[in-house]
């Protein structure tokens, strides 16, 4: 099988956990803006942390938020970084003149998933004695951004790559660039455009993945 095949195999699995996140029971048992997943992981302080979660639903709200993280730490994580390496690799069978690029851009991946999990287990200590405490959130402040802004340039990375392909890879490419660049400002502007960033860059290579798996002849 080839490594694009590889690629829309694992984007399979890639949707429908994505997908799943927003369906766990109880997940916006808490009343309030913006996604409850992405405010849990960019809390700043335990009243951060303690708005987000009233009394009155936080039992609920919490043991979603737990399923979420187990979700991400058996699932998520692992297909995520498969299904960027593996599209790297394939991008880097196709222009071997990118190698270092797409070493670099596999380093990136494997430092994100390591933020990811660490993220994950701050996660877990604060909801275990909400509202947690600043250490605690100090620890966690940094992951999320490391994850968030690698996985940005990751995307960037692949969309230029695709761009140099030409034909209609230079509209996938600069999809999943200009996706990459909107999750970096988001930090900056916007928290929502970081998730809104990050589905444009997704979705535009998870159907590149589809169509190059198509292919009759596939170099990668």
């Amino acid at each position: 099988m080839t490594l694009w095949r590889w690629a829309a195999l694992l984007s399979l699995p890639f949707l429908l956990i994505a997908l799943s996140f927003g369906r766990i029971d109880g997940i916006k048992a808490c009343p309030g803006e913006g996604e409850p997943i992405l405010n849990f992981e960019l809390v700043a302080s335990p009243a951060d942390v303690a708005a987000q979660f009233p009394p009155d639903c936080a039992q609920a709200a919490i043991a979603a938020q737990g399923k979420a993280l187990r979700l991400d730490n058996l699932g998520f994580i692992p297909v995520y970084s498969a299904l960027f390496i593996v599209v790297l690799m394939a991008l880097g069978g196709e222009n071997p003149g990118a190698r270092r690029l797409v070493q670099l851009g596999v380093a990136m991946v494997v430092v994100a998933a390591a933020a990811d999990y660490w993220e994950n287990n701050r996660l877990a200590a604060i909801a275990a004695a909400l509202p947690g405490d600043q250490a605690t959130i100090d620890q966690l402040y940094p992951a999320p951004r490391i994850k968030f802004g690698l996985l940005a340039l990751v995307e960037i990375l692949i969309g230029l790559l695709h761009w140099q392909a030409g034909g209609w890879r230079r509209l996938a490419g600069g999809a999943m660039a200009l996706g990459g660049a909107l999750t970096l400002a988001g930090f900056a502007a916007n928290r929502e455009w970081i998730l809104l960033g990050g589905m444009i860059a997704f979705l535009a290579t998870l159907i590149a993945n589809f169509a190059l798996a198509a292919r009759k002849r596939v170099v990668g």
